[in-house]
């Protein structure tokens, strides 16, 4: 049998039934459907779920990575309206793209360990014949 979840529900719901019967005969029917539908979620398969570290982590460098953007178009916005002199401006431009460039690290790495964890889903779901 492929799924033996519902081999154990139907026992459990008999065993129920029957000990049911022992005290009102007329009731085990009843007993045997009502445990039929309340043991009815253990026969079902398992399910593989993401857990929100991964997701959570993602948005987090996301917008640390679009703040980092952001800072390097407002310093380039001011040069450009004259708001900074040129000096000031080599000065915090390095800075500013060395941090952009780890966020942006950052996120290429999250994004791989999603995409790996999304592909061991899709092949367990595969294996489990519910692709």
């Amino acid at each position: 049998m492929k799924n033996k979840g519902w081999l154990r529900v139907l026992l459990a719901s008999g065993l129920g039934a029957a000990a049911a019967a022992l005290f009102a005969p007329a009731l085990a029917p009843v007993a045997f459907i009502a445990l039929l539908i309340a043991l009815s979620p253990l026969a079902r398969a398992r399910r593989l779920w993401f857990v929100g570290d991964v997701e959570s982590e993602y948005a987090i460098v996301s917008r640390r990575r679009e703040e980092a953007l952001r800072s390097l178009r407002d310093l380039e916005d001011d040069h450009l309206a004259g708001k900074i002199s040129g000096a000031e401006f080599a000065r915090q431009r390095p800075g500013l793209l060395q941090a952009a460039k780890e966020v942006t690290t950052d996120l290429d790495r999250i994004a791989q360990k999603r995409a790996a964890a999304r592909k061991r889903i899709e092949e367990h779901l595969a294996g489990s014949g519910k692709a």
